[in-house]
């Protein structure tokens, strides 16, 4: 359990660092194609092996998204990666209140939704 725990860690960092690349002005604009592509390909239902298929159909997102993003991580400019790092760890410690923020949200458009889904059909 503890290797999960630190894997989530090093893998919540780099996706800041990631992000923080995507918005910095001085990130080539192939590189800031790519990483919204493997963003989007993460929220994507489409997947080069349905989620439905128990186990393999989360592997590809597990094995393959990391690994782009390391890819192309380690293939950006130094300068952009010391400025995202930077900005990851002054950051890092706001996601905490970030993902409770997150979730109620979550929570509260899902209620409207049931809520809205249920006026329409019985009302």
């Amino acid at each position: 359990m503890k290797r999960l725990i630190t894997l989530f860690n090093l893998v919540r960092k780099d996706v800041l660092v990631i992000l923080f690349a995507l918005i910095n002005s001085r990130t080539p604009k192939a590189f800031r194609v790519a990483i919204v592509a493997v963003l989007l390909y993460l929220v994507s239902p489409v997947d080069i092996l349905p989620d439905y298929i128990p186990f393999a159909g989360l592997l590809d997102d597990m094995v393959l998204v990391p690994s782009l993003l390391t890819a192309i991580r380690k293939s950006l400019p130094e300068e952009v990666v010391e400025s995202a790092e930077n900005k990851a760890g002054r950051y890092s410690k706001y996601l905490p209140i970030l993902g409770i923020a997150a979730t109620v949200l979550l929570v509260l458009w899902t209620i409207i939704v049931i809520v809205g889904v249920y006026k329409l059909i019985f009302s």
